[in-house]
């Protein structure tokens, strides 16, 4: 009899073990991030970077994504309609081309203004009658979704080589749709964005605000523990052979949030490496925030 037990309590422990060292793994990854969150803040409060603006933290949050062999990062931004679009877009002017390229834009499959308003954004902002301007925007420039591309089966919307990438993503949940039928369209959409990630393995993640950004950044945050996991097979080989520095994550607090975060911030609030407020109230509340002043000019007091 004891015998007969044996396989089945040997299979049991080591579920156990491989579950605990999973967790364990996921954990330091966690802390780990909390820890740069922590030490950033401190670094830009202490007066270390004092005379940073912007975004200009958002090259040293990073500095852990760019790959090795390259000096640019492949950034994915999300698009998230309305306002959020509209803050995305003064955000965006801020992310230096030479570093954060390719650029490619997600945007969810019933938005059908946010590449339009971003590419007459782009086209009135950079002429070539202005170089910062032009140079600013250079590689950014999304083509609108024709009926060309919708009868395509990829998810990508515009594949032109000197253009930036548009894809398309399935919402977790419409406006006014039920809690029980968003259940599904949440599964499904957060399958969708995983085999999207999969298929970019994007050094960066750059968002704000939706519902939408959600299921993106744990699907980012699952994908990057698993490229951890997969690296201690590399274990004893030249660390700067690795190319897995992926799935790294901004999430940009929406502009209307002056006192308390999001739903959306409040769920990604763990996982994320830069984690970006507007106003200063809300750094008070919350320790592992940074502040950024493009959309609100910071008045010293």
């Amino acid at each position: 009899m004891t015998n007969m037990l044996l396989p089945g309590s040997v299979a049991a422990a080591t579920i156990v073990v491989i579950s605990s060292f999973i967790s364990l793994k996921v954990l330091s990854i966690v802390r780990c991030i909390h820890n740069n969150r922590r030490k950033r803040r401190q670094i830009k409060e202490y007066g270390q970077d004092a005379s940073s603006s912007s975004l200009d933290h958002l090259q040293n949050s990073t500095d852990e994504t760019r790959p090795l062999s390259s000096s640019k990062f492949k950034t994915v931004v999300f698009l998230g309609s309305g306002g959020h679009t509209t803050e995305m877009i003064q955000l965006l002017q801020q992310l230096d081309p030479k570093i954060y390229a390719p650029i490619v834009y997600i945007v969810a499959k019933s938005d059908v203004t946010s590449i339009p308003r971003l590419q007459r954004y782009i086209s009135s902002s950079a002429t070539k009658d202005d170089n910062d301007d032009y140079h600013q925007w250079e590689g950014r420039y999304p083509k609108c979704v024709n009926d060309e591309t919708k009868n395509n089966n990829d998810d990508r919307a515009t594949t032109p080589p000197a253009k930036a990438q548009v894809y398309t993503l399935p919402r977790a949940r419409e406006v006014h749709q039920s809690y029980i039928s968003s259940i599904f369209t949440t599964l499904y959409s957060t399958y969708k964005t995983a085999q999207l990630l999969w298929k970019l393995q994007p050094h960066l993640i750059v968002t704000n605000g939706p519902g939408t950004c959600v299921p993106i950044v744990y699907c980012s945050f699952i994908l990057r523990c698993l490229f951890s996991l997969g690296d201690l097979s590399r274990f004893g080989e030249d660390p700067s052979s690795s190319k897995r520095k992926v799935f790294r994550t901004i999430f940009i607090e929406s502009l209307c949030r002056v006192k308390t975060l999001s739903l959306s911030g409040k769920l990604v609030y763990p996982i994320v490496d830069s984690f970006v407020v507007h106003w200063p109230s809300l750094m008070e509340r919350h320790d592992m925030v940074e502040i950024c002043d493009v959309l609100v000019p910071l008045v010293d007091s």
